[in-house]
C-alpha cells in the first residue's frame, strides 16, 4: 500500500469515533461497534442509546452459568452474521476480565472469576463470531478489575497473580481462538499505562503467546500515542483530531520514534482492513431498518430462538423445597416493579436497541388463568412506596403463592461506576422483610448482573437466579418455572453470604495505585481454600432431576492424565448436568488455592440414562509460575483428581502423584511503583484533580456537568448512562475529557490548565 509518511501517521487514529481513515477512499476502512452480547451498531454523533435494532443475547456473566461452549459458539456465529450484515468489520468484545470483587459495576459484561472457564467460554466466543469474515476485540487487556476512577487507576500486582489469574483468559483465548484484536485497558498496570505497557503488550501478548492481530485502544484510554506505538499498540480510537498525530509526528523529527516502528503499527492495521474491512460505497449501501421491521425478518425469529435457547441454559436454580415447577391451579401474585420492566441487560457502551418482547407479567399470563399483580416498589428508585407496599401485602392475603420479582435494578450496577454495598435495593429490602412474614409460599425470581445478598434467602421456598439473561429472559424464565425447560445452569462465580467476606479489601478505592493484596485468592481460590462459608458456591446449580457420579478412572497418558467417569440421571425429567473437573494442588513452600477448576462439560441426560465421561487432564493442570526463573514450573507431590457438582460438592476423587520440582519455595514480593520523575500534573491528571489547583480547571468542570445535565433534561444524575458520562469526564484523563469534548475545550486550554496546577502544586 503507497502510503506517504503523513498518510501513516494519520491512519494511527480513528475516523470519528466508530471508523479508520479511508482518505477519500483511497483504502478500505474499518467500522468498529460495540458488543458483546448483541450489535450496538451506534449513529455516528448520537446518545449512548441510539443504535441500530439488533439481537440482545444474554450477557457473558449469564452465558457463562450454561457451562457450555457450544451454545456460546452459536451465539457467536450468529452475531458474527448480523455483524457482517451490518457491514461492521470488528465486533468489540468480548469482556474476559477477572471478577476481583462482585461489587464490579460492569461485572455483567465478565465471564467467571476464573480464567479457565472464562478462557474456554471466550474461545468459544470467537471462534463463532470469526468465522464469519469479521473480526473480534478481545477486552479489556489487562487487569481492569474496577469502575471506579477506571481510566487512572494504577493495579498493582505481583507477576505470578497476573500470570496465573489475570492474564491466563486472555492466553487461553489468544492461543485458541487467535482474535483479530486485543483492546488495551484504562489503567495503568505496575505504573504503566496499558496502551504504553511494552512488557504487556509486546514482550507477553506477541512475543511469548504469538499474538499477531492488531493492539487498538479503548475509547480514549491513548493518551501518548507515541509511548503507545514504540510499546506494541496500532490503533488509538476514537479519533483525536490531529492532536496525538502531531505530537507523533514532532516525535518522529526528534529521534523519539522510528519510522519503522510507525510502519510496524500501520502494517497491522493494513492486515486488518484487507481482512475485513469495507469501501464508502458498500458502507453507504446499508439500510438501517425500523424495529417493526427488524422483527419480522426471518434470521431475526431464529436469533430470537436462540436468545430464549440460551437464557433457558443459563438460569441457576439456587434453591426449591418442592414448589417448582409451578401448579396450574394456583393462585399466582406476582409482585415486583421488574415482572414489568423486566431486566435483560445492563447499561453503557454494551446496551443493545432490542426489539420489545413479553415481560415476566405477560409470560406468566398467557401460562396460568389466575394470575394478579402488585407492583411493590419502583426499580427507579431506592426509598420505598407505602401504598405499593400496601396494595402487595393487601393482595398477598387472598393467593397460595407469591411470585417475587427482584434482584438488581439498572440503578445498583452499570458501566462506569461500581456498587458500594453488596446489599439488594432499599426498598426491596424493606418489602421483602414483610412479604416473608406472611404465611405464603414464595418463590423469588431473580435478576441482575452479579451476586447480592439475598433478603429472606431463608424463607423462599424457592430461588431462580436468570442474571441478565437477554431479549428473551422473560420467556425462558417462565418455561423454566413451569417446567417446560429444566434448569441447568450453574453459577460461574461466588455468591458470599457478607461484603467483609470478600478478598479484595480496597476494591473500588479512589486511590491511584490499588495493590492486589489478596494475590492469587480471588472467587472461589479464597472462599474454599480459607474455609468461608458462602450463599452458594462456584459451580453450584439445582434441577428438577438428580443426578449420580461413579466409577471414576485416572489413566496416566504421556502429557497428563485422561479422567473417566460416569454420570446417571436417577429423576424422573429429562436434564442437562455439568460435571466439574477439579485438582486439589499440592501443597508446599508457597501460597496455592485449594482447588482449581480444570475441566467441565454440559451432558444431556434422559430419565435413567447413564453416559460415560472422559476429560483430558493436561499437565498444565498442575503448573504454577515462578517468578524468580520466569517460567511455568510442576511442584512435585501428591494432587487430588476431583469430580464435583459444584466446588463444594465433590462427588469422586482420586489421587495421584505428579513429578517436578521438589522442595519448591517462592516468593512473591508485589512490584515497586515506578516513580514519577516528572510534572505532578500531565494529561492523563483528571480534570476534578487539577480543579483543585487550577481556577481554569474548576470552571470547566462545572460548566462540563452544567452541560452533561443539559444533554439529559429528563434524568438524573444517578441515571446509569448520565453517571458514565460523569464518571469518565470528572475522573477520566483530561486528554480524553478535552478530545471528546469536540472541540469545545480547546488542547490549547488543557496546556494551560496544566501550567496553572503545576505552578499552584506546593513544591
Amino acid at each position: 500500500m503507497n502510503l506517504s509518511l503523513d498518510e501513516k501517521l494519520e491512519l494511527l487514529s480513528g475516523k470519528g469515533f466508530w471508523r479508520t481513515k479511508s482518505f477519500d477512499g483511497k483504502i478500505k476502512h474499518l467500522v468498529l461497534s460495540d458488543g458483546p452480547h448483541g450489535l450496538r451498531k451506534q449513529v455516528e454523533g448520537a446518545n449512548n442509546n441510539s443504535a441500530e435494532p439488533a439481537i440482545c443475547y444474554p450477557t457473558a456473566s449469564a452465558l457463562a452459568c450454561t457451562f457450555d461452549p457450544g451454545i456460546v459458539g452459536r451465539i457467536g456465529d450468529e452475531l458474527g452474521k448480523e455483524t457482517k450484515e451490518k457491514g461492521v468489520s470488528v465486533l468489540l468484545g468480548p469482556g474476559t476480565n477477572m471478577k476481583r470483587s462482585p461489587l464490579c459495576g460492569r461485572n455483567f459484561e465478565y465471564f467467571s472469576e476464573d480464567p479457565y472457564l472464562a478462557g474456554c467460554i471466550g474461545t468459544s466466543f470467537i471462534r463463532g463470531v470469526q468465522q464469519n469474515s469479521v473480526g473480534t476485540s478481545l477486552k479489556h487487556f489487562a487487569c481492569n478489575s474496577q469502575e471506579t476512577h477506571r481510566m487512572r487507576t494504577n493495579s498493582i500486582i505481583d507477576e505470578r497473580t497476573l500470570r496465573e489469574i489475570y492474564l491466563k483468559a486472555f492466553e487461553i483465548i489468544v492461543k485458541n481462538a487467535r482474535p483479530t484484536t486485543l483492546m488495551a485497558s484504562y489503567n495503568l498496570v505496575n505504573g504503566y499505562y496499558s496502551t504504553e505497557n511494552k512488557w504487556l503488550l509486546t514482550d507477553v501478548l506477541r512475543d511469548e503467546w504469538g499474538f499477531d492481530g492488531l493492539v487498538m485502544s479503548d475509547w480514549g484510554a491513548c493518551s501518548e500515542l507515541t509511548k503507545s506505538v514504540k510499546a506494541g499498540m496500532d490503533l488509538e480510537m476514537p479519533d483525536s483530531h490531529g492532536v496525538h498525530k502531531a505530537a507523533l509526528k514532532k516525535d518522529l523529527e526528534a529521534g523519539l520514534i522510528t519510522e519503522e516502528e510507525i510502519d510496524r503499527a500501520v502494517n497491522r492495521l493494513l492486515a486488518l482492513i484487507d481482512r475485513c474491512g469495507t469501501t464508502d460505497e458498500e458502507e453507504a449501501k446499508h439500510i438501517i431498518p425500523t424495529k417493526e421491521e427488524y422483527r419480522e425478518r426471518e434470521e431475526t425469529k431464529r436469533r430470537h430462538r436462540l436468545a430464549y435457547e440460551a437464557a433457558a441454559n443459563a438460569g441457576v436454580l439456587l434453591k426449591n423445597e418442592g414448589t417448582l415447577p409451578l401448579k396450574g391451579d394456583e393462585k399466582i401474585l406476582i409482585i415486583g416493579d421488574l415482572a414489568v420492566k423486566t431486566r435483560f441487560q445492563g447499561g453503557g457502551s454494551s446496551h443493545i436497541n432490542a426489539v420489545e418482547y413479553p415481560n415476566v407479567l405477560d409470560c406468566m399470563k398467557a401460562e396460568f388463568a389466575n394470575v394478579d399483580f402488585a407492583k411493590g416498589y419502583d426499580s427507579l428508585r431506592y426509598d420505598f412506596d407505602e401504598n405499593m407496599e400496601a396494595e402487595a401485602l393487601e393482595k398477598a392475603e387472598n393467593c397460595d403463592l407469591i411470585l417475587y420479582c427482584g434482584g438488581l435494578t439498572d440503578l445498583a450496577e452499570g458501566e462506569g461506576y461500581d456498587r458500594t454495598t453488596l446489599l439488594m435495593p432499599e426498598n426491596q429490602i424493606h418489602l421483602i422483610q414483610k412479604l416473608v412474614s406472611l404465611d405464603k409460599k414464595i418463590v423469588f425470581l431473580s435478576f441482575g448482573g452479579a451476586p447480592f445478598v439475598m433478603e429472606g434467602l431463608e424463607r423462599f421456598d424457592a430461588v431462580l437466579q436468570m442474571y441478565l439473561g437477554g431479549e428473551a429472559v422473560a420467556e425462558a424464565a417462565v418455561a423454566l418455572l413451569t417446567g417446560r425447560e429444566n434448569p441447568s445452569g450453574h453459577l460461574a462465580e461466588t455468591w458470599p453470604l457478607h461484603i467483609e467476606d470478600t478478598p479484595a479489601k480496597n476494591f473500588g478505592s479512589r486511590e491511584f495505585s490499588v495493590p492486589y493484596e489478596e494475590g492469587l485468592f480471588i472467587g472461589y481460590r479464597h472462599y474454599v481454600s480459607k474455609m468461608i462459608p458462602v450463599q452458594f458456591p462456584f459451580g453450584y446449580g439445582l434441577s428438577y432431576t438428580d443426578y449420580e457420579y461413579s466409577n471414576l478412572h485416572v489413566a496416566k497418558e504421556e502429557n497428563g492424565y485422561n479422567v473417566c467417569f460416569e454420570v446417571k440421571n436417577i429423576g424422573n425429567r429429562v436434564g442437562k448436568t455439568v460435571p466439574q473437573l477439579y485438582v486439589r494442588n499440592a501443597m508446599g513452600d508457597f501460597k496455592r488455592a485449594s482447588l482449581e477448576l480444570r475441566g467441565f462439560e454440559k451432558v444431556s441426560l434422559n430419565p435413567g440414562e447413564k453416559k460415560e465421561i472422559c476429560m483430558k487432564l493436561t499437565t498444565d493442570a498442575f503448573q504454577i509460575y515462578d517468578v524468580n526463573v520466569h517460567d511455568w514450573v510442576i511442584p512435585e507431590g501428591e494432587y487430588g483428581i476431583c469430580i464435583g457438582k459444584s466446588v463444594e460438592e465433590i462427588e469422586l476423587s482420586e489421587t495421584v502423584f505428579v513429578n517436578g520440582i521438589k522442595d519448591l519455595h517462592l516468593t512473591d514480593p508485589l512490584p515497586v511503583e515506578t516513580p514519577n520523575d516528572g510534572p505532578r500534573f500531565t494529561v492523563t491528571s483528571s480534570i476534578a484533580e487539577l480543579a483543585e489547583y487550577s481556577d481554569l480547571a474548576k470552571q470547566i468542570l462545572e460548566q462540563g456537568i452544567a452541560a452533561m445535565r443539559t444533554r439529559f433534561p429528563d434524568k438524573t444524575d444517578e441515571d446509569p448512562e448520565v453517571k458514565m458520562m460523569l464518571e469518565a469526564f470528572k475522573d477520566g484523563t483530561a486528554d480524553s475529557a478535552v478530545l471528546f469534548s469536540g472541540g469545545e475545550i480547546p488542547y490549547q486550554t488543557l496546556l494551560a490548565i496544566l501550567d496553572e496546577a503545576n505552578a499552584n502544586y506546593p513544591a
